[in-house]
């Protein structure tokens, strides 16, 4: 019996062990994370959970105040930005795409709704983890903010071309 306790903690270990792996693979391969070493990796890893949503699920929604970072590892995510009569999808996301960052810096209100196209699977990270990581890591949340300025920036332009008003100087 004690050979089958034995067996189950090796088991758990490797899952855990190629789980950890697994995890670090996809935050190198995601922008914000890709130029981090890959020993700060693990630990950022390590600290790390894999979430499941089904199809049409809002992973959080406008305005709220919501806690974590997400990657998205597998599935299709669109992003909105709602207005009093309207809803715009600003992005699709694709595997690997960085979302939902600014609340891994600051407790904010999000600035648009993420909502799951597909059965997806994510990696999250929560505010608290992130804040102890990048004590010890600042160039991370450097670069986590430079993503992120980028990404508004994109959303600003795109909402203001649909949002175009023509006026005339005279």
């Amino acid at each position: 019996m004690n050979s089958t306790t034995e067996f189950e903690k090796l088991l758990k270990a490797s899952k855990s062990s190629c789980e950890l792996d697994q995890n670090v693979a996809i935050l190198r391969k995601t922008d914000a994370f890709s130029v981090v070493p890959i020993d700060k990796l693990k630990i950022l890893a390590s600290l790390s959970t894999r979430k499941k949503y089904f199809r049409n699920t809002f992973l959080f929604r406008q305005h709220e105040r919501d806690p974590y970072g997400y990657i998205l590892i597998e599935g299709t995510i669109h992003l909105y930005r709602h207005y009093e009569d309207k809803s715009y999808i600003l992005q699709e996301l694709k595997p690997y795409d960085f979302f939902g960052g600014l609340a891994l810096i600051a407790d904010i209100k999000r600035l648009f709704s993420a909502r799951t196209v597909t059965d997806v699977t994510c990696l999250v990270i929560d505010r608290e983890s992130f804040s102890k990581f990048i004590v010890n890591f600042p160039q991370v949340a450097i670069r986590v903010v430079e993503t992120m300025v980028k990404r508004i920036v994109t959303m600003q332009e795109k909402l203001l071309q649909m949002q175009v008003v023509e006026c005339r100087y005279e």
